[in-house]
């Protein structure tokens, strides 16, 4: 069985592509499509010919990919026409998504015989879209998971073949975050390819009626009000925020912008709204105070 891998670099796609070529299954990686942002004076598709060599460490796909011994396709828009032709022609059964930043178009959805499956940090229905870490920390989760389901045009929107939960370490930062998803998403790849190199995947229809959104955060998105948070979920979303945008508050008028979170002391009270000492901010939560450092 052919498969393709679909990811960008970065803290999450990697260690999923790595596991995958660390723990050979019953299927082979042919190629691995890198989605990037445009760039001044670099061509807007580029593919890469294998080098094998030891798997490098980092997070740069392509060098993972083509040490690996697997051809690379490094786009700005993975829907180009000449894109899906060029994936056409590498006779795709099935291709695995593994973090990307945009919908994939109706022709490319078919150039894999199979289908696409798509690996998703969130416990769907619920967080679809592109940040569900930053949403489920302001939401003061304490836990996540990841779900592998289809792909249709619609964001994480198809059928659910495995969804696995794992627990958000207080304090850790969104880059944490991703490489625990990452390395739950390679795990869970493999057993699914594998399971799909002798039968035909069926899952779960996700019901519609309890999805719930997790856009990219605006600035207003990483406010915070710490008279409405228990402190340990301030400190745990100040420390993920600035992965994506950096949490901020005010008070007076006067914006603090956050760092990351640092400790808190449960039951404690303030004699003002805050105080702060040095770089470090203490604020009065529900329950206690947050100790938080600040952007200087």
């Amino acid at each position: 069985m052919r498969v393709a891998f679909f990811g960008q670099s970065g803290p999450y796609a990697p260690l999923a592509l790595r596991y995958l070529l660390q723990n050979p299954g019953e299927f082979e990686l042919v190629v691995v499509v890198v989605g990037t942002r445009p760039s001044p004076g670099k061509a807007d598709h580029r593919w890469y010919a294998p080098k094998p060599a030891p798997l490098p460490e980092g997070e740069d796909l392509i060098s993972l990919a083509t040490s690996a011994g697997i051809v690379c396709l490094r786009t700005c828009d993975v829907n180009d026409s000449g894109v899906v032709a060029g994936l056409a022609k590498q006779r795709i059964d099935l291709a695995v998504c593994v973090g990307f930043d945009r919908l994939f178009s109706h022709p490319l959805l078919h150039v894999a015989g199979r289908g696409f499956i798509n690996a998703h940090p969130s416990p769907l229905p619920l967080l679809r879209g592109p940040s569900p870490i930053f949403w489920a920390l302001k939401q003061g989760r304490r836990d996540l998971a990841v779900t592998l389901h289809g792909m249709d045009e619609r964001a994480d929107h198809g059928p659910i073949f495995a969804q696995t939960g794992f627990a958000l370490t207080p304090l850790a930062s969104g880059e944490a975050i991703f490489q625990a998803a990452g390395s739950l998403a390679g795990r869970l790849l493999r057993t699914l390819l594998n399971r799909a190199a002798h039968e035909a995947l069926t899952g779960t229809v996700q019901d519609d009626s309890r999805a719930t959104r997790a856009p990219r955060p605006k600035p207003e998105d990483a406010q915070v009000d710490p008279r409405a948070w228990r402190c340990q979920d301030l400190v745990n979303f100040a420390s993920v925020a600035p992965f994506f945008r950096a949490a901020w508050l005010r008070f007076h008028d006067e914006p603090f912008f956050l760092r990351r979170g640092l400790r808190v002391e449960q039951g404690r009270r303030l004699p003002a709204e805050y105080v702060i000492e040095g770089s470090t901010l203490i604020v009065q939560c529900l329950d206690g105070l947050a100790y938080l450092e600040m952007q200087v």
